[in-house]
């Protein structure tokens, strides 16, 4: 249990720590006889002085250090409201999803006769036969080396960056560079000098930014290799990752089953006049279609980012299990990985569902305003950018909460708070670290997008008549594309998670 009185920690400053095959090096052993990650954190002792405290020059030393919460549900109100939402949506998929469907059906048949009537008509005078569907050949070809290549292509460049983290971070500072040259040149070429002006702006305050973090780059590239070994050693979470993807497939489904069914009911429509001829009616939605849109936005919205946050606070559990007892996680599905998971889907749970009903409404606020913007004035046009930049720090925020949700159990609230004092005492260390590594897994995302790409570029290869069907190579790009895209986001998204949770683990224990 957390006590009441709060105990501050005193950390001498230590030299950054040396890290071999993502664990640092004096992990191996302890004075005492102790192995693993525990044993090799600088000891914290206790001050009852909070105003007196030493300074060693680089930041202040103390926090409010972290304690496993003990088992019990937090928040629960919004967990309650969650789950009472997912039922309902699901009764309004029942009830109204099988009619929208089957007028959907309906609907598609209709402009398909059509379609056929009109190509029927035109198709002396085509150009090309857009009837031709690929063959299924080809998108199984497609398929099979896009699911194959796209897996295998993110574990090989974890891998890559554990071998080469400080180059890897400092080329992807002067990739960044390099693009905002080329996109300058181009804006300058084609007569446009403003945005030429602008990306050189961008240009000089990157390269200005590239100078300045030189310092920190080891501290970010130690981060990132600890993530990359617990993300490898327990390797069974990315199943977690997968099967939320389904569960957000199978969500979206009733959504869309709901959605469609509710708002084509007559209460939810209304009579008006034309804006361009009085004579003519068409329907609108009412004040209550339009309300009840509004709750069916906030739904997906509100379950995309729970069950994302279900992730990342499952990734940071892991993580604290490996940084303070490493036997418990490192084996491929170790007890860790199920044992994090069911902390964050129930005692935990009402904290996510807090936090993420608080980014929920502000970007359909922030989405509202937008909208409106197009007729309001300069005073709706300031509001609207006021709340995009609470929406980001709320996200931002957020992102680091659910580190202490996952580490401790603490509820939304409290572990806001630790978020506020780790930035208070760590200060822009931790937001240049988190930047560093975070850009790098974009570039490292996209790029195995592209190859992915290229790989299934061969499928049209595998295809009879490959000349009369040149055209499908540009069709297998795009799919495969996407595909490496998406497979690589995961892996990359829980590779940033486990090092922003390491960078909590350091800064609970360190003070430079």
């Amino acid at each position: 249990m957390e006590s009441k009185e709060p105990k501050y920690a005193e950390v001498q400053c230590v030299e950054a720590l040396e890290v071999e095959d993502g664990i640092p090096a004096n992990a191996a052993s302890s004075p005492d006889g102790e192995s693993g990650l525990a044993s090799s954190i600088p000891t914290a002792t206790e001050v009852d002085d909070y105003e007196n405290e030493p300074k060693y020059g680089c930041i202040t030393v103390t926090w409010e250090k972290g304690e496993v919460q003990s088992s019990e549900y937090r928040d629960k109100g919004f967990a309650i409201a969650f789950v009472t939402h997912l039922v309902a949506l699901m009764g309004l998929a029942l009830a109204f999803g099988r009619v929208a469907w089957m007028d959907a059906n309906e609907s598609s048949s209709d402009n398909e006769e059509k379609s056929q009537a009109y190509h029927s008509q035109e198709g002396a005078n085509a150009t090309f036969d857009t009837s031709d569907p690929a063959p299924k050949d080809f998108w199984y070809a497609v398929m099979i080396i896009a699911l194959v290549a796209s897996p295998v292509l993110s574990f090989l460049s974890l891998t890559v960056m554990s071998r080469n983290p400080i180059m890897l971070i400092k080329a992807s500072l002067w990739f960044s560079i390099v693009l905002n040259i080329v996109a300058a040149v181009l804006l300058f070429a084609t007569a446009q000098p403003y945005g030429g002006i602008i990306f050189t702006i961008f240009i000089v305050c990157l390269i200005w930014y590239a100078r300045r973090v030189q310092n920190r780059i080891p501290y970010a590239a130690a981060n990132l290799t600890t993530g990359i070994t617990i993300l490898k050693t327990n390797l069974g979470i990315v199943f977690v990752a997968v099967g939320s993807m389904v569960v957000l497939l199978g969500y979206f489904f009733l959504w869309i089953s709901a959605f469609l069914g509710v708002l084509s009911l007559d209460v939810m429509h209304e009579i008006t006049s034309s804006a361009y001829d009085d004579s003519e009616e068409q329907s609108v939605l009412s004040l209550l279609g339009g309300f009840v849109g509004f709750l069916f936005l906030l739904s997906l919205y509100w379950t995309h980012q729970v069950v994302k946050n279900v992730l990342r606070s499952t990734v940071s559990g892991v993580v604290g299990t490996f940084w303070f007892d490493p036997t418990e996680a490192s084996s491929f599905c170790s007890s860790a990985v199920g044992h994090s998971f069911i902390r964050s889907t129930t005692y935990s749970l009402g904290s996510i569902c807090f936090g993420s009903l608080i980014v929920a409404l502000l970007h359909m606020l922030h989405k509202s305003l937008h909208r409106a913007q197009r007729t309001g004035g300069i005073l709706r046009c300031i509001v609207h950018c006021i709340l995009a930049y609470i929406e980001a720090l709320v996200q931002y925020f957020n992102k680091w909460a659910y580190i202490y949700v996952g580490l401790y159990g603490y509820s939304y609230i409290d572990a806001g708070k630790r978020v506020a004092n780790l930035f208070k005492t760590r200060g822009w260390q931790t937001i240049i670290a988190d930047n560093l590594v975070n850009r790098l897994l974009g570039i490292i995302s996209l790029t195995i997008g592209l190859l992915t790409g290229v790989c299934t570029l061969f499928a049209a290869f595998v295809v009879g008549e490959f000349e009369s069907r040149q055209g499908l190579m540009g069709f297998g790009f795009v799919v495969g594309f996407f595909i490496g895209l998406i497979f690589s986001g995961v892996f990359m998204g829980l590779l940033s998670s486990a090092v922003d949770a390491v960078i909590v683990c350091y800064a609970e224990v360190s003070s430079c």
